[in-house]
């Protein structure tokens, strides 16, 4: 199915998957590694990426849990009689995914620590954009918007403004804030800014409120069109070096810490 320039309330995650277009994670990949982001739709999801999508859906649309998840039974599957009970239970849970009854204890704890921010019923929660940029088709899905600002659940190892503004960078949280002001804008959305509810992984879970600044959101935007001239000039080539790097590289003094 086509999708034109628009905002598309209640899509489900497999259709949104399917669009054809590039997304905030095409940029802030090719940016660490031309390499890994040719072959990353060839990767499995990892544990972090499940404990994500349970996690946001235990916040943001609890009602859907049961659509797109199964706690697994406690099944020994060391023992032939295991396995086969095992292999029988998921052909028997159809499209949902199975997980431990433990992952989601621990989403629901963390869950109750942030009630506060828990969306309200005039939000609007993974709500998903279509949208040029730079005459290129993106797409993006917004944890929630409030009608003002973009906000964004993320779990991490630290919360602390060292912590989080060092996972910032890392993962590069600045470029998929960029693009997603941008997506509203080029809609007539109002975008104010981008939140980031950012709250630890581990017991108590701590969490704290972060919203990036003009400057820094004018600075990603040129990281922005940095990987996108990059991805265009890629593709057009055909050519993915490992981080874009030909030869031996040289580790000088300088660089060592």
């Amino acid at each position: 199915m086509n999708y034109s320039p628009g905002i598309y309330e209640n899509l489900p995650y497999e259709e949104y998957a399917a669009i054809p277009a590039y997304r905030s994670h095409d940029l802030t990949s090719v940016i660490k590694c031309p390499y890994t982001w040719k072959y990353q739709k060839d990767l499995e999801p990892s544990p972090a990426l499940l404990e994500g999508r349970v996690q946001h859906t235990v916040f943001l649309e609890h009602h859907k849990f049961d659509e797109e998840f199964v706690i697994q039974p406690n099944i020994d599957r060391r023992t032939k009689a295991g396995k086969a009970e095992y292999e029988d239970f998921l052909a028997s849970i159809g499209n949902r995914t199975a997980i431990t009854q433990d992952l989601y204890d621990t989403c629901m704890e963390r869950r109750s620590v942030v009630t506060d921010y828990i969306p309200k019923e005039t939000d609007k929660v993974e709500c998903t954009l279509i949208f040029e940029w730079f005459g290129q088709p993106f797409k993006c899905r917004m944890d929630w918007y409030d009608n003002q600002y973009i906000w964004d659940l993320k779990t991490c190892r630290d919360a602390s403004p060292r912590g989080f503004k060092q996972a910032v960078n890392n993962f590069k949280y600045h470029m998929q804030a960029s693009i997603y002001v941008d997506a509203c804008k080029s809609l007539d959305l109002r975008a104010d800014g981008f939140k980031f509810l950012a709250q630890e992984k581990a017991h108590p879970y701590p969490y704290a409120i972060y919203e990036l600044s003009k400057e820094a959101l004018a600075y990603a935007r040129s990281k922005n069109e940095q990987a996108l001239a990059t991805i265009l000039a890629c593709e057009k080539e055909q050519d993915f070096k490992p981080y874009g790097l030909e030869g031996t590289q040289k580790i000088e003094l300088g660089d060592l810490y």
